[in-house]
């Protein structure tokens, strides 16, 4: 049986005494891979992680899971191995939802983040569900094709053919989710939002405010809910920034 850590995290950055460890989750339909690119851009004492969650990429024989406990279960269990560094937690869409889940995980097992990001997304407590996941296939892609993400699945049938259950069980996992008011975290929550993403309104998005026992921080960048894509060198100057990191917040790729 694989560990926990081998199964669940791919380290893009591993080194012996990092400052931090980033470790990143991705949207719906999303894979660790999504995240490969900012290692480029983050200084070389900060770690880069990302989670690959059952059913894809190199997990693609696994069945993948249908409800954010049992992601968060083992998404928490793997990042305990890297906690002997500052954890900070990003996620998008979906992913901001596990990393919220997973860093209670942590805490709970004493083992608090240093930092949470969670991008594009309502609060855990204004989260809108939905019955997507329990619709037809062109419902689900009309869906992807609306938010911008994974358009080059969707041309091919044979890659949308292996890429729907995937989505599919990632819809149901965060149509499924929300709680009746957050826990409020010890580390400090910052949210990100496209200033056109119909995913989350501004409103919506501050409801994070109770999911820390500080006021949430509020950035908006240019774009709609894959606004992260165009926007990679601002978000990650923005975490850096908000991380306390003071030298050069990263350098251009060639």
């Amino acid at each position: 049986m694989s560990h926990p850590a081998e199964t669940w995290v791919r380290p893009f950055r591993l080194t012996p005494m990092p400052r931090l460890r980033l470790a990143c989750f991705p949207h719906a339909g999303g894979s660790a891979s999504f995240f490969a690119a900012w290692k480029e851009r983050l200084p070389a004492d900060i770690d880069l992680l990302a989670m690959q969650y059952p059913g894809r990429e190199d997990r693609f024989n696994e069945t993948p899971l249908t409800g954010m406990a049992p992601l968060a279960e083992g998404a928490a269990l793997a990042l305990r191995e890297f906690a002997d560094a500052p954890l900070v937690l990003f996620g998008h869409s979906l992913g901001a939802a596990l990393a919220y889940e997973t860093a209670l995980q942590l805490e709970h097992a004493g083992l608090s983040p240093h930092h949470l990001f969670v991008s594009a997304l309502p609060a855990p407590h204004l989260q809108r569900g939905g019955k997507l996941h329990r619709g037809d296939e062109a419902a689900l892609l009309d869906d992807i094709r609306r938010q911008g993400g994974a358009s080059e699945l969707l041309e091919d049938a044979d890659l949308r053919a292996l890429f729907l259950p995937i989505l599919r069980a990632d819809y149901q996992v965060i149509e499924t989710y929300r709680r009746a008011r957050p826990v409020a975290l010890a580390c400090p929550v910052d949210v990100l939002l496209g200033d056109r993403d119909e995913e989350a309104s501004s409103d919506e998005a501050q409801g994070w405010d109770l999911a820390g026992r500080q006021r949430a921080t509020l950035k908006r960048f240019p774009g709609g809910h894959f606004y992260l894509v165009g926007q990679r060198a601002a978000v990650i100057e923005h975490l850096l920034c908000r991380l306390g990191h003071t030298e050069t917040l990263f350098r251009e790729i060639a």
